[in-house]
């Protein structure tokens, strides 16, 4: 017989126990249950002690019952009647167990909801080198306690991040080989940022828009492990107002540097030979030239130019891209360069900035191949991106045959923002201000209002101006006039002409 039947035999009989038929065959059966409840523990605790996830049954006050697998032990250590879930779950951090335990007691008071209570119980714990999930599964109904399941996802968060690294790099080097002159300006550019950019030294709308270009850059190469993080600095930027903090802009450095260092080791960037020249000697070599008009001395001169051909084709295959991810796979890019050769160094901010006014030609201005075909326009939208001398300016334009900028949406946003919008002048000005944008929804191409004010911040401190021509159902066109040679910034610097 069972010891423990037994016992209670003892307990329920104060002398000997009774000889009866009935009694004999109900003990038996009683001893019985007992060996097999004996049975199904041992085979439970076989299973409990050879499978990889944590297991632990929870009651509604946090005690924790003594049979738990032995992952669940090694991982958080040994149970006595006195542990609670809370406790032994996050000991190591103070914030994550209070909120555990203020779960818990919530479900023991019927304050919320079973389901809302559960739904807002951490899911990860980061407990010495270790990513853990953790899964609350309700026992009975109403629920009296918990299953606690908790699984390693170490090895496979580490797996999926490895892959998605090597799917970026991937898709980087293929961008990198079809723009390798807009590429490694993306990568000094950034570097530059990065390693001059702090954020409390930095006026907050300036942060904003460098943040707000390099994600579209990033985005553009399929650096996605940067973007995103740009991204998620924006929204808390927006949200509090203020710079990020030291922890976050750290998270973006770093991703940038690991970042960096794959595709530096990979394509050798660092390790790129070059002829360096003194700029003063390159100009008393110009200066010594006998004939400037021979063609190689033409191409002497042009050593110290940056062709604005290779800028203009970066910014066709992003159109392209950027058309083809949004659905408007038939996007016709026309570049026209016009030969033209500008100072590298005074206009490589420009290159970044107008990324912008591409983006938004694609994603706001040319429409979906349907609503093109209902109004009467051919399937494919079309862009045009164009540099030209005129006079002692350089013009860049980027033109689309989209629908137009709708000036009612504008409008109705510079009223919320409390802008000016009474007259056209107005208006135009509201479409570069900061924060004003007609897109629903923020996403990661649009939607935050910045890049147009990045645009003019950039043509203004190069001592240009920006150019708006939109007519409603033909297109709009960006224009971006700066001098070749600099000057002093205009304090008029957006014109608008509409058609």
């Amino acid at each position: 017989m069972h010891p423990l039947a037994r016992r209670q035999l003892g307990q329920a009989f104060a002398g000997a126990v009774p000889d009866l038929p009935g009694l004999r065959a109900f003990a038996t059966a009683v001893s019985e249950a007992y060996i097999a409840a004996d049975d199904e523990r041992r085979q439970l605790a076989v299973i409990l002690d050879n499978v990889a996830q944590g297991f632990a049954t929870v009651a509604l006050d946090g005690s924790i019952g003594r049979v738990c697998s032995r992952a669940f032990t090694a991982w958080f250590g040994e149970v006595d009647d006195t542990t609670r879930i809370w406790s032994h779950l996050a000991s190591h951090d103070p914030n994550l167990e209070a909120w555990i335990e203020l779960g818990f007691h919530s479900l023991q008071e019927g304050i919320m909801p079973t389901e809302v209570v559960i739904g807002q119980l951490p899911p990860w714990l980061d407990r010495d080198g270790r990513r853990l999930h953790v899964e609350y599964q309700p026992i009975g109904q109403p629920i009296a306690g918990f299953v606690i399941v908790v699984s390693d996802v170490t090895e496979e968060l580490e797996r999926e991040k490895t892959e998605a690294a090597e799917r970026e790099l991937i898709t980087v080097v293929e961008n990198a080989y079809r723009d390798r002159t807009g590429f490694l300006a993306f990568m000094r550019e950034t570097q530059d940022l990065l390693r001059h950019a702090r954020p409390p030294e930095l006026p907050l709308d300036k942060l904003q828009r460098e943040i707000h270009t390099l994600k579209g850059s990033a985005a553009m190469f399929g650096v996605l492990s940067v973007s995103q993080i740009c991204h998620e600095l924006e929204s808390q930027i927006e949200r509090e107002a203020a710079p990020p903090d030291d922890g976050a802009w750290r998270q973006l450095t770093s991703a940038w540097r690991a970042f960096h260092d794959r595709v530096d080791h990979l394509l050798g960037l660092s390790e790129r030979r070059a002829v360096l020249v003194d700029w003063d000697e390159y100009q008393s070599v110009l200066a010594s030239l006998d004939d400037p008009e021979r063609s190689w001395a033409a191409r002497i001169r042009g050593w110290g130019q940056d062709p604005t051909r290779a800028h203009l084709e970066h910014f066709a295959e992003q159109a392209r891209q950027l058309a083809h991810r949004l659905g408007k796979r038939e996007l016709e890019v026309e570049v026209r360069d016009n030969g033209v050769g500008v100072d590298r160094d005074r206009f490589a901010p420009i290159w970044s900035a107008l990324v912008h006014a591409v983006r938004n030609a694609v994603d706001h201005g040319i429409e979906p191949d349907e609503h093109r075909r209902a109004l009467g326009k051919p399937a494919h939208g079309r862009l045009v991106i164009t540099s030209e001398v005129r006079g002692s300016d350089v013009i860049l334009e980027i033109a689309d045959d989209g629908a137009g900028i709708d000036w009612r949406a504008v409008a109705a946003r510079a009223t919320a923002l409390g802008l000016p919008h009474a007259t056209q002048r107005e208006l135009c000005e509201a479409v570069f201000a900061s924060g004003l944008s007609t897109a629903r929804d923020v996403t990661q191409t649009s939607g935050r209002g910045l890049g147009m004010t990045a645009l003019r911040a950039t043509c203004l401190e190069l001592g240009g101006r920006v150019e708006l021509d939109s007519e409603p159902g033909r297109g709009t066109t960006v224009r971006c006039v700066l001098p070749l040679t600099r000057a002093r910034p205009r304090t008029r610097n957006v014109s608008f002409t509409r058609s």
